[in-house]
């Protein structure tokens, strides 16, 4: 995984290679949509839903986690360890977001900076669900913002946690657990019950990344993290998420602005509270400063990744 975190925040995504054979998640993407089509049906009763729920998600974990682990079995047993580890970490680098997460709400900002109101919607749609037709440069900032911070517990954070945990097994089963909530993890009619599974296991599994999440950020720019770490505590509970409030609740204390509040999704208004304290008008220089504590935050989590593996390197040579 150190491997992999440098290897990201350095190339990031190889869109030369990616024009010509699919993302990994893309793959995943695929199988889920199988599966979707092969066990869902919002005909039978919830139970039923539910249950094939659990083994569509099952299957969409298993099989790409299955995947991983003999691809890391036959590396480590086939090549020198130096290689290995070097191979192993360029395919955890795919499931690593840093890079590509800025780029995409640099993007935004650029928009912004030129005054382009229809780019700056079009920029930041690729990256939030809502309805971004409306919304003036303050709402675009915010979207992105809230974007820039759910995204590095969900693209940073946590892939490289439970790559640390299971190494690429356990990256993979994260990032498939993950993409299934995003494809069939809503509250709609056709996904209530059958994507009950996917939505609840994301909420455990990203549970750990969004509160070290919050944790990074807060360190990174507070003058004051005791007290404003107990408020994001306060804040994050006002999210209809058990996870993504935690790092906006965090970014918008940094930043002294207000996140989430009401928004609108297709053709429905969600008025969800207020979060953080400051200002509810959002600049596109809030948005800047947003991207420069997402980079000290990201770079404060690779430090601490680095330290560790050190210390466990010292004391495993240590005990031998």
């Amino acid at each position: 995984m150190a491997i992999a975190i440098l290897i990201d925040a350095i190339w990031g995504d190889p869109k030369q290679i990616y024009s010509k054979i699919p993302h990994p998640i893309v793959w995943i993407g695929n199988l889920i949509g199988l599966l979707d089509k092969k066990f869902n049906h919002p005909t039978e009763a919830p139970q039923q839903q539910k249950r094939k729920g659990f083994i569509a998600l099952g299957l969409a974990v298993t099989i790409p986690s299955i995947l991983g682990y003999f691809s890391q079995k036959i590396i480590f047993n086939y090549l020198p360890k130096p290689i290995a580890y070097l191979i192993s970490g360029m395919i955890g680098s795919i499931f690593v977001a840093r890079r590509s997460l800025h780029e995409h709400v640099q993007n935004v900002a650029d928009a912004l900076d030129q005054s382009d109101i229809n780019l700056a919607r079009h920029a930041v749609s690729q990256i939030v669900g809502r309805n971004t037709e409306q919304l003036n440069q303050s709402g675009i900032a915010r979207a992105a913002i809230e974007s820039l911070a759910e995204n590095f517990s969900d693209g940073v954070t946590a892939p490289i946690f439970w790559g640390g945990v299971g190494g690429l097994p356990g990256i993979i089963a994260y990032k498939a657990i993950n993409t299934a909530d995003s494809m069939i993890g809503h509250k709609t009619k056709k996904h209530l019950f059958f994507g009950y599974a996917a939505a609840k296991t994301d909420d455990y599994v990203n549970y750990p990344a969004s509160r070290l999440s919050a944790l990074w950020i807060i360190l990174a720019a507070s003058k004051h993290p005791i007290v404003d770490f107990q408020f994001v505590v306060q804040e994050a509970k006002k999210h209809n998420s058990p996870n993504a409030g935690w790092p906006e609740a965090a970014m918008a204390t940094c930043l002294s602005i207000y996140l989430a509040g009401p928004r609108q999704y297709q053709n429905t208004v969600i008025n969800t509270p207020w979060i953080g304290r400051g200002r509810k008008t959002v600049s596109k220089r809030n948005l800047k400063n947003a991207l420069k504590l997402f980079s000290l935050a990201c770079n404060l989590y690779y430090l601490f990744v680095l330290l560790s593996l050190y210390v466990l390197t010292k004391s495993i040579s240590t005990k031998n």
